[in-house]
């Protein structure tokens, strides 16, 4: 069954609508954006402020308070936004890195994901994400149906990832300008060959052709600061992929577009609520029981700063049916550090 693309919207929605009843005190919008100072605490546990910084520097700024993807880029869980992540002071080639961790719980599997993100000349951001996806009990299916067995019971993908900033946010003196990024990202699957020799060719056959492949992505972000109290990060992107379940399930022969969609709500200076859409291709023949239709994912994830340097992030995912099994209701939990 295809993901329910209206429940999706129906939570999105929500996002938007809560920050209305975030309530701070008596003071005004315009004191709620600007934190009290208090020069008796210490600076190294306040997070950098992002809402009031000139307009030439936001693209820069607001990177800072977003996480990464699970595949190695500035981003969500499962989407990029268009802010390249910690691009560092003007005049420094490089930015900060960062790294992240994210633990996942998909009904019976579960996903692990390492990630790496640094940002050079302010313009370029260079990424590396492994993931391992623990299969659960797809091994059992298999070979129960088919009686060969696929000895070990995880998949290992790696990420390379590659982004330049195109157009800054207000660029040309533009307030409705967006941030604007394309990115090269090649993905490499160290399992899925040798899953298919020890199931006789079978995954060939449905529409597996390749190990490894180039996604090819193309992103808008911006930010709206005077709708809520604080300010909202729409994005919006262009995926041209080949990969099956994000090169997970290895590379299908031909590239096709999705798209990519997010809504970041911060309703604090440290807390933000996020939605996140993400359309997938359905590339390979199905296998009863095994290998199921692809469906979209979508997720709702929460995220606090707890310094200036790290961030503990929650995720809802709702995959669909994701190879033997329909997830939809699985958590992740992520960690990031900024250095």
């Amino acid at each position: 069954m295809k993901v329910r693309k209206n429940s999706f919207f129906i939570l999105l929605a929500l996002i938007l609508i809560f920050p209305f009843s975030v309530k701070a005190g008596p003071e005004t919008a315009q004191d709620r954006k600007t934190p009290e100072s208090h020069p008796e605490e210490d600076k190294a546990e306040k997070p950098a402020d992002i809402t009031h910084k000139p307009e030439e520097e936001r693209a820069y700024a607001a990177p800072q308070r977003l996480p990464h993807s699970i595949e190695g880029t500035g981003g969500l869980f499962i989407t990029p936004v268009a802010y390249l992540l910690n691009p560092g002071e003007r005049g420094k080639p490089t930015g900060t890195p960062s790294v992240g961790v994210v633990y996942g719980h998909l009904r019976k599997k579960d996903f692990l994901a390492a990630t790496i993100v640094m940002t050079l000349w302010r313009r370029v951001e260079i990424g590396y994400g492994f993931n391992n996806l623990q299969l659960g009990d797809l091994r059992r299916d298999i070979k129960r149906q088919t009686g060969l067995d696929l000895d070990y019971n995880h998949v290992g993908l790696h990420h390379f990832n590659l982004r330049v900033s195109l157009i800054q946010e207000g660029a040309f003196g533009l307030s409705w300008m967006p941030a604007v990024t394309a990115g090269v990202h090649y993905k490499y699957n160290e399992s899925i060959d040798s899953f298919n020799h020890r199931l006789k060719g079978v995954l060939r056959e449905i529409g597996v052709r390749d190990n490894e492949g180039f996604d090819y992505t193309f992103t808008a972000t911006k930010m709206i600061k005077n709708v809520f109290p604080w300010p909202t990060v729409f994005t919006a992107g262009l995926r041209a992929t080949r990969a099956c379940h994000i090169g997970l399930l290895g590379f299908s022969r031909h590239y096709s577009a999705r798209a990519e969609l997010s809504i970041a709500q911060f309703l604090t200076e440290r807390l933000m609520i996020a939605g996140e859409f993400r359309s997938k291709p359905d590339k390979l023949d199905e296998i009863p029981g095994l290998v199921e239709e692809e469906d979209d994912w979508w997720t709702l994830d929460g995220r606090y700063l707890l310094n200036k340097h790290t961030a503990l992030s929650f995720g809802y995912f709702h995959c669909g049916q994701l190879l033997n099994e329909d997830v939809n209701n699985g958590f992740a939990l992520r960690l990031m550090v900024k250095f």
